[in-house]
């Protein structure tokens, strides 16, 4: 009975270990909230859409990190469009919102689950709001620091 315990007891012991070990891979491949803001988004992010009007237009933001906080500046060459800063770039969980109304813009994403080796994101889904319509774009990293 002795030895039929202790494999019972070894049998539990070992699931324990394999659901902490489960547990702590899973919460580091799918991010919270908490650790989205703590990931870089510094870099290039470009996008492209198509509003059936002249082709495809690009929109790129560059991200960069001044005193603790993102800081944005906004370019599209299609539209002549060039370095105009965000007023504010805002993060809540893995939502962002980059505001910038002095082009009435906005762009709200989502950052997506992809990592590049470096364990930071490269892909953002969102929607471009410029001047009352709205375009679904997904932007990409194309340059880090």
């Amino acid at each position: 009975m002795e030895k039929k315990t202790q494999k019972i007891i070894h049998i539990i012991l070992m699931v324990i270990v394999l659901v902490v070990m489960l547990t702590g891979t899973f919460s580091s491949y799918f991010n919270s909230g908490a650790n989205a803001q703590e990931l870089s988004l510094v870099g290039e992010w470009r996008g492209t859409f198509n509003i059936n009007i002249g082709g495809d237009r690009e929109i790129i933001f560059t991200l960069t990190e001044e005193g603790g906080a993102l800081k944005a500046v906004f370019d599209s060459p299609t539209e002549a469009i060039m370095a105009v800063s965000a007023e504010s770039v805002t993060i809540t969980g893995n939502d962002i919102r980059i505001f910038i109304p002095r082009i009435q813009g906005e762009y709200f994403g989502t950052i997506h689950a992809d990592r590049a080796p470096d364990g930071n994101p490269v892909r953002i889904d969102g929607d471009w709001s410029h001047a009352g319509e709205f375009m679904p774009i997904t932007i990409h990293r194309t340059l880090t620091p």
